[in-house]
């Protein structure tokens, strides 16, 4: 059994990237050896946030088919959670599975004729990265009217802090120094999310505790707190705003206003200092005019975010979004994206540019001859230039120019691993 390989392609969010090393560590488990180069078994994670997603899957799929017709083909991940009879007529797909479990874990190795008792529910390193991503939670109970994700990952659940904190504890003795706290619906993980910072805080070996997203509506003022006083945290959040006008917000069902939106903001700056946040936002959702657009790049441009990732909305059958009235056609959808990504972009390099001369502690994580780069806390990768091998050290830096979306930095000697 051991000569048989496999490779896993994943796409979407940091949820499915944990998701594929739970399926690496099962397929090990039962005696397969996983190979870059080439492979007798290909596994496809795929995302279904937006069409183009899917899009995108079902072209890595045929491609892998078609360079390696001798080799099996699975789908997995959240595409073939809702279109497992679609994706199965593809030819030369072997087998379509859903969101990871126990039991899709089970068909896929009895599907390759493997018997095994018991299936791996957690993970002791994360293959290829230096930061570790840690799921702690699946699922979500809201329903945004535009989003497909409950449908493919189902009602929230959390999984056992006794579990977690386990696991937590094998990445960091494997070697990973930051742990990205992730899930579906973070804030929404069961006893509480301050529970489980208090939990990690102490794991020994851990340098760093970074939350990959939450909602607005999760962050109490009870979990502000716990997050204050927790050093290891990373001043940073990713805080989906998804539009800045009230109208396209209510349309979207998502339940706060963006005066709430604004005064948590001014919350966060107030107890933690420093703190920069990024945020979601669609674009193109039905109804939006050029007003509300307006509207919308006017707030966003005044809340100072440092990061944002923008989408144009994308029509998902099965949510509400979809049947509403006054689709935007694709151009106007396309434009509106471009003017608020270069508007994005300027607002960015400035907040880049003013960070010159100040210093931060940076993870890194690999190395470009000589050009090393990793993520500073605040979320911006940061590269430097020296000979000494420097690959998962935490590097005090001084910072310097905006480079590819990013900072040129020098390091500060005598830092190299502070605590």
């Amino acid at each position: 059994m051991s000569e048989i390989s496999f490779q896993i392609t994943t796409f979407g969010c940091k949820a499915n990237q944990y998701d594929s090393q739970l399926w690496r560590t099962t397929l090990e488990g039962a005696g397969l050896r996983y190979d870059e180069d080439k492979a007798d078994l290909y596994l496809v994670n795929t995302c279904s946030v937006t069409l183009s997603a899917e899009q995108q899957a079902r072209q890595t799929v045929r491609k892998i088919i078609r360079n390696n017709p001798s080799a099996k083909s699975i789908i997995i991940g959240c595409y073939g959670q809702l279109s497992a009879e679609t994706l199965s007529r593809i030819d030369g797909v072997g087998l379509v599975l859903g969101r990871h479990s126990s039991e899709a874990a089970g068909q896929l190795l009895n599907w390759l004729g493997i018997g095994q008792d018991k299936v791996p529910s957690r993970i002791k390193t994360f293959h290829g990265h230096t930061r570790a991503f840690i799921k702690v939670q699946d699922g979500c109970n809201h329903r945004c009217s535009y989003c497909i994700v409950p449908l493919a990952r189902g009602a929230s659940r959390s999984r056992p802090l006794d579990e977690i904190l386990s696991e937590a504890q094998n990445l960091t003795a494997s070697g990973h120094r930051e742990l990205v706290v992730t899930g579906i619906r973070l804030g929404d993980f069961k006893p509480s999310l301050g529970i489980l910072l208090r939990s990690l805080k102490d794991i020994p070996g851990l340098d760093r505790i970074r939350l990959s997203s939450l909602e607005p509506d999760d962050l109490s003022d009870d979990l502000i707190e716990t997050m204050q006083g927790i050093p290891l945290l990373a001043r940073h959040l990713h805080l989906p705003l998804q539009s800045g006008c009230d109208s396209i917000l209510k349309k979207m069902n998502r339940p706060y206003s963006v005066a709430y939106y604004r005064e948590l903001m001014d919350k966060l700056r107030r107890a933690m200092p420093g703190i920069t946040i990024g945020s979601d936002i669609i674009v193109g959702f039905p109804g939006e005019t050029e007003e509300h657009f307006g509207q919308s790049v006017r707030n966003i441009k005044e809340m100072g975010f440092t990061h944002l990732h923008i989408f144009t909305y994308s029509k998902r059958p099965g949510t509400k979004a979809a049947l509403m009235a006054g689709q935007i056609p694709e151009d106007i959808k396309k434009e509106r994206l471009h003017r608020l990504k270069d508007i994005h972009e300027n607002l960015q390099q400035e907040y880049l540019s003013g960070l010159a001369g100040k210093s931060e502690l940076v993870l890194v994580e690999s190395s470009d001859r000589g050009l090393w780069s990793g993520f500073g806390e605040h979320y911006h990768k940061v590269y430097f230039r020296t000979d000494r091998d420097m690959k998962n050290k935490m590097v005090r830096v001084r910072l310097s120019e905006p480079y590819e979306q990013g900072l040129m930095a020098e390091p500060i000697e005598g830092l190299d691993n502070p605590k």
